[in-house]
């Protein structure tokens, strides 16, 4: 897992990722779901058809609790793999 330090553009106050994940063959989805209901900063989750089991959408007040709730993905929500994107700021999709 690599997670790059950089701060949100025009909201210091939270540090957002999206962290795709594949659990490890052992666990249960039911383990993660548990897992995900029980953390404060998981904002949202999808399951997904691909090569990963899961997509989660994390935000935090600090960087340092945003790489905690990444760790705990792996420690203790049976993530074999997770792969970790910071969320630098929105695209302006409507012409302006």
């Amino acid at each position: 897992m690599t997670l790059h330090i950089e701060v949100p553009s025009g909201d210091e106050d939270r540090h957002e990722a999206i962290v795709g994940i594949r659990l490890k063959t052992t666990v249960a989805g039911s383990h993660l779901l548990e897992h995900l209901r029980a953390q404060r900063f998981v904002v949202a989750a999808w399951w997904i058809a691909a090569d990963i089991d899961a997509v989660v959408l994390l935000a935090a007040p600090s960087m340092r609790e945003l790489h905690r709730a990444v760790d705990d993905l792996r420690l203790l929500g049976g993530a074999m793999d997770t792969s970790t994107h910071m969320v630098l700021r929105q695209m302006a999709l409507q012409p302006q």
